[in-house]
């Protein structure tokens, strides 16, 4: 069996992403200074400036990237590299609307969020790809350390509502003789 996103794919897209943010970065601090962003978007609370994201996120997309690796090979092509990268494309694609409409003033991210909540009891979102698809979405509008922190209770949640939903499955399901 090939090897699916083998250590080399996985630092070429560690690399990229890295080169990525610290060109934002460094756009950022000749055009005005680097952003500081506030837990819950409190100018009270502490300040968490973009370059400690620059930071962090390496190793978190790498760390990601791994545990999908693993998992991938692991599966014994349960799980195709195809399902994978849509599944991030769709916490991408989510992290992103949730993103422009917030700076935009679109006030309909809560509903966006219940729905990303009802999925959660069908799709099994608490999964790594999505996780990273909603870190880099979310990255270029809120910094890189906020995502990380309120995906991974998500994730942690999202993990609950479908073993919950497993469970009601199971218990419904007729027994057979």
């Amino acid at each position: 069996m090939k090897e699916q996103l083998n250590q080399r794919l996985r630092i070429l897209i560690t690399v990229l992403v890295t080169i990525l943010v610290w060109i934002d970065i460094g756009w950022d601090y000749f055009h005005g200074g680097i952003p500081t962003h506030y837990l819950f978007h409190n100018q009270d609370m502490p300040g968490i400036p973009n370059w400690l994201g620059g930071i962090v996120l390496p190793i978190f997309i790498y760390y990601l990237l791994f545990r999908i690796y693993r998992r991938v090979n692991r599966s014994e092509g349960k799980e195709s590299l195809k399902l994978v990268a849509l599944r991030f494309l769709a916490g991408l694609l989510f992290a992103l609307t949730i993103s422009v409409c917030f700076m935009n003033e679109i006030m309909i991210v809560d509903y966006i969020m219940g729905v990303i909540f009802i999925m959660a009891f069908i799709f099994p979102l608490y999964k790594s790809e999505y996780y990273l698809g909603w870190v880099l979405g979310a990255s270029f509008t809120f910094g890189a350390i906020i995502p990380i922190g309120f995906g991974s209770i998500l994730c942690f949640l999202f993990f609950l509502f479908y073993q919950l939903a497993g469970r009601i499955k199971k218990l419904l399901k007729p027994k057979t003789k």
